[in-house]
């Protein structure tokens, strides 16, 4: 299970960020998790929830947001994929949303680009 490795790092940068910053305690974890990422968000979720507990950020409100790949064509045509994830034909939290999906402008299968990252958003602290 890679997320609970990916969980440990998290944890770490919230923590270490945390204390350079003179926090008594960590509020609230906002974490950007990438639909194309390959994690799952209720994994991680678990495990950063499971290692906070001896930490000053034992408590603390973990968030998780997804993020979305832009669709792109190589005729201009741009648009979030979170429009394609949420009405197209795969009803499932599955990357297949991405795949094949024609451009509405001119036909060609579209590009996914980002969505790919875990990027610790935000850490509300109480210093």
């Amino acid at each position: 299970m890679h997320e609970y490795s990916l969980a440990c790092d998290i944890i770490e940068n919230v923590i270490s960020t945390a204390e350079l910053n003179n926090a008594k305690e960590v509020k609230e974890i906002t974490l950007g998790v990438g639909k194309l990422t390959h994690v799952n968000p209720e994994q991680i979720l678990f495990c950063m929830e499971t290692l906070v507990e001896d930490t000053i950020a034992r408590g603390a409100r973990i968030i998780i947001q997804d993020i979305y790949p832009d669709m792109e064509c190589e005729c201009g045509f741009s648009e979030n994929g979170e429009h394609f994830y949420t009405t197209g034909d795969i009803s499932t939290d599955d990357i297949r949303a991405f795949l094949e999906v024609p451009c509405p402008a001119c036909g060609k299968i579209l590009h996914a680009s980002g969505g790919m990252e875990i990027i610790i958003q935000s850490i509300d602290i109480e210093q």
